[in-house]
């Protein structure tokens, strides 16, 4: 019997799964491009929350494991599964800045779970830096995944330059940016960031609430 925590994830990407394979078949029946194949690797990666839960005995919050499907709709599903890609030029670059942002938020998770096993805040810097280390390791590895899946499947992930790529790579970069920066101002989203990082924007806030004003002696 799998633990409840797991049965929840299933069920949360089964939708994502039936509804991605459905189109992608439809579409080939019609004649539209569609890669079934393709779909059917990507539905079973849909299945990468639950197995996480399961092989690391842990619980993924509800908020990460949403954006990772999304992202997998989105991104591989949408772009290369069904062309989206080569249709609109821009949606290659939106799609690595939000990976940018779940893998900034994959890493301030991992961030909060040492803390919570050393049962100590971790310094602010190491925090910060691992997060966005992360995130640009993360982008790295994609380009590299994009480059073998052109090849390998078919696929129209990259359009064979060197500018594509290192624009992935920064998009990349700016999104786990952007998510510190949610981070340490609005402190979202709770249930993934570090304790040391959620004092830490509160004791920034609280010194310049404490700041006397302009004309105070």
């Amino acid at each position: 019997m799998l633990p409840k925590a797991v049965q929840r994830s299933l069920l949360l990407a089964l939708p994502f799964q039936v509804g991605a394979l459905a189109l992608a078949i439809v579409l080939r029946a019609v004649g539209l491009p569609s890669q079934v194949l393709l779909t059917a690797l990507l539905a079973l990666s849909m299945w990468a929350p639950a197995a996480s839960e399961l092989l690391f005995r842990t619980t993924l919050p509800r908020a990460l494991q949403l954006h990772y499907l999304i992202f997998i709709t989105l991104g591989p599903f949408a772009g290369s599964a069904l062309n989206v890609y080569a249709a609109i030029a821009d949606w290659d670059t939106l799609i690595h800045f939000d990976s940018g942002v779940l893998v900034a938020w994959l890493g301030m998770l991992w961030v909060r779970r040492v803390e919570e096993r050393v049962q100590a805040p971790l310094p602010a810097w190491f925090g910060l830096a691992v997060i966005q280390l992360t995130t640009m390791a993360f982008a790295a590895m994609w380009e590299i995944c994009e480059f073998a899946s052109d090849h390998l499947i078919g696929t129209v992930s990259q359009n064979g330059s060197l500018d594509d790529t290192m624009t992935d790579i920064m998009a990349g970069t700016v999104g786990g940016l952007f998510a510190i920066a949610l981070l340490l101002i609005l402190r979202r989203p709770r249930t993934l960031a570090p304790g040391s990082l959620l004092r830490s924007g509160r004791h920034r806030r609280e010194v310049a609430e404490e700041a006397p004003t302009a004309g105070e002696h």
